[in-house]
């Protein structure tokens, strides 16, 4: 485990916590909204399996090909699932001993739903609200290393496996974007809006709860 500088101010290490603090929360809403969309896809194929005994031939060749596509959005996610997982694993045991945050039930309850709703919806609201996730955490992960840079001395462990998650929550967004297959609709652009706009939310408090 990486130990925090003893040559830093207590703000100093007071900074470097609260950013630990909301990035683990973060990374655990991380897993668990995968967990949410595999639950939903597991329900999702169960629903697609009595449907398929009662509908003719002809739709059914169609609900295969929709199969197939849901297969993709299960390969996405349990590949991403284990990313996350990995993250988490660095916040826990490979950075400085930090307090974590009072809420994680809350942020495991908001992650699980992130992830089921939009799968029940479908793939493109699935990988739109992926997307914007990310696109959130990326910008997240940029201001927390231009914080810690500030910092003096610069615990430099903590900053590059911040850069290292932030780079693989980079290849998540840009994976999300080009899984869609059509253009997000106003509704959907309302709904990321909601995401972004709740992840904000959830970081301020994770610092301070």
């Amino acid at each position: 485990m990486s130990i925090i500088s003893k040559a830093m101010t207590n703000n100093s290490i007071s900074l470097v916590d609260k950013e630990l603090r909301a990035s683990h929360a973060g990374e655990t809403g991380a897993v668990w909204i995968y967990r949410g969309a595999l639950t939903a896809d597991f329900l999702v194929s169960i629903v697609a399996g009595l449907w398929a005994k009662l509908t003719p031939p002809r739709l059914n060749r169609q609900e295969d090909e929709k199969q197939k596509r849901d297969d993709n959005m299960s390969s996405f996610a349990s590949e991403h699932l284990a990313t996350e997982k990995s993250h988490l694993d660095i916040f826990e045991n490979h950075m400085p001993p930090f307090r974590g945050s009072y809420m994680l039930l809350l942020w495991m309850v908001a992650g699980f739903m992130t992830g089921f709703l939009p799968r029940i919806l479908g793939r493109n609201w699935f990988f739109y609200t992926i997307y914007c996730v990310e696109c959130f955490v990326d910008e997240h992960y940029e201001e927390q290393c231009g914080l810690l840079e500030s910092v003096e001395p610069t615990p430099f462990d903590v900053l590059e496996k911040f850069r290292r998650c932030q780079s693989d929550e980079q290849s998540h967004r840009d994976e999300a974007y080009n899984a869609m297959t059509t253009a997000p609709t106003s509704v959907m652009k309302l709904w990321g809006n909601m995401v972004g706009k709740g992840s904000a939310i959830a970081v301020v408090m994770a610092k301070k709860i």
